[in-house]
């Protein structure tokens, strides 16, 4: 018998066409399976018992982005006039993974969305209209879906992103009006692009909880970019080492 491949838990997406269908972009899967993981599709069914039996079956969690906005209730604001719709059984389901996630040190990437949902989740708030809030210097929001490069972000030294001890410049794609605003607690910025979007959070003690936000798409890079592959094998390395302890 082979390596048994940790269990990797992902969030899948409400459905963007008005149909009842949801779905899971195979990009995940995909760079969770090359990775060495086990990808596992989390349908939307937000109740604090299938969340709980969720949590104690899989060994990290993955957050995938989405088209709708986070409810701003959930951080304390009214909606901005450019704000988006919201899914409020997608902004459920994450808060309810998240909580046990953060209680049984489940290791959890979150991907633009679900990059959001952690920094909410941990008290933070979100820039709810980019351009409005921060300005128009570099459009977050490419027309092309994510599958290209679109801006140069800055890594901080010595994090999940960057194990150098220098600070590196790097390439990504970018399909998002929102960004993180106040940070969470228990996270520090690890990438920023030059407009001052936040664009990365991990958590504070990586080694002791691994969490890693990340505001643009790795999924749709990582089968030929070593960086954005790096996220995928960060999460199941850290999924695998829990699931050894």
């Amino acid at each position: 018998m082979g390596r048994q491949r940790p269990l990797i838990g992902i969030v899948i997406s409400p459905p963007e066409d008005g149909s009842s269908y949801y779905n899971l972009n195979p990009q995940y899967a995909d760079a969770v399976w090359r990775a060495g993981g086990a990808p596992l599709a989390i349908p939307l069914n937000p109740e604090p018992d299938f969340a709980d039996q969720i949590s104690a079956t899989i060994q990290g969690l993955l957050l995938t982005g989405s088209k709708y906005d986070m409810d701003p209730q959930r951080y304390g604001e009214m909606p901005h006039p450019r704000a988006g719709e919201v899914h409020a059984n997608r902004d459920a389901m994450d808060r309810l993974l998240l909580e046990r996630a953060f209680d049984l040190r489940l290791p959890v990437l979150g991907v633009c969305h679900g990059c959001q949902a952690i920094n909410v989740a941990r008290g933070g708030s979100i820039v709810q209209d980019i351009v409005d809030e921060i300005g128009p210097e570099i459009d977050h929001r490419m027309p092309s879906g994510a599958g290209e490069y679109a801006h140069e972000v800055t890594l901080e030294p010595q994090s999940a992103l960057n194990e150098s001890s220098e600070a590196s410049r790097a390439m990504t794609n970018s399909a998002h009006h929102q960004s993180i605003n106040r940070v969470g607690a228990g996270l520090k910025v690890i990438a920023c692009s030059s407009d001052g979007v936040i664009e990365a959070v991990e958590g504070a003690t990586m080694a002791d909880h691994f969490i890693l936000g990340l505001q643009w798409h790795p999924e749709r890079l990582a089968a030929s970019d070593a960086l954005h592959f790096r996220p995928f094998q960060a999460l199941v390395a850290a999924a695998e080492l829990r699931s050894n302890q």
